[in-house]
């Protein structure tokens, strides 16, 4: 396997191991397969490996999907770094992993959408709202206001761990069932 390649499987790997990123790498290897056609039978033998956890046989389908995808790896590339810098599901997925340090849950609920209670940094906020504009989540501010980083707590309200620092205000994230369609 050439340098690339090698960089490719370990990129995607750690991406695997940040907060959201499991389910981030699925959107993408999923989005990788629609959009680069030659690519379509790896990436679905990686994706129904992958969903069933089994690491080892992940890396060994994607170190041969590198491997016989070299004149394109530049495509695969850019279309990754895409994926990352779009609103995008795999994008949205990894940063709520950075705030809220967990993997939003594979389907929505019976009732019909998640809520969050959260504590977000005035950057966060604005980070998040490419994706309310998708339709994707929505924020609905409490009108709660609190330092972060010392301990606070304002009811079951998860801290923002992205940006853990300065003021903070409260909203319910409340994700729609247009992210699962």
């Amino acid at each position: 396997m050439t340098d690339d390649n090698q960089k490719l499987v370990i990129e995607l790997n750690e991406l695997m191991n940040r907060p959201g990123g499991k389910q981030a790498a699925r959107f993408i290897l999923n989005a990788l397969g629609g959009a680069i056609p030659f690519a379509g039978g790896f990436i679905s033998g990686a994706v129904s490996i992958w969903g069933e956890k089994e690491q080892q046989v992940f890396n060994e389908k994607i170190t041969a999907w590198a491997s016989n995808t070299n004149e394109n790896l530049a495509q695969i590339w850019s279309h990754l770094a895409s994926q990352l810098r779009e609103p995008t599901k795999a994008h949205m997925t990894l940063l709520l992993g950075e705030v809220i340090r967990i993997e939003l849950p594979d389907k929505p609920p019976e009732s019909g959408e998640w809520k969050i209670s959260l504590i977000l940094h005035g950057q966060t906020v604005e980070e998040l709202k490419m994706f309310e504009s998708k339709g994707w989540i929505r924020l609905q501010s409490n009108g709660n206001m609190t330092n972060m980083g010392a301990g606070n707590k304002i009811g079951n309200s998860i801290e923002d761990q992205k940006r853990p620092w300065g003021m903070g205000n409260g909203f319910v994230l409340i994700i729609s069932n247009e992210f699962y369609e």
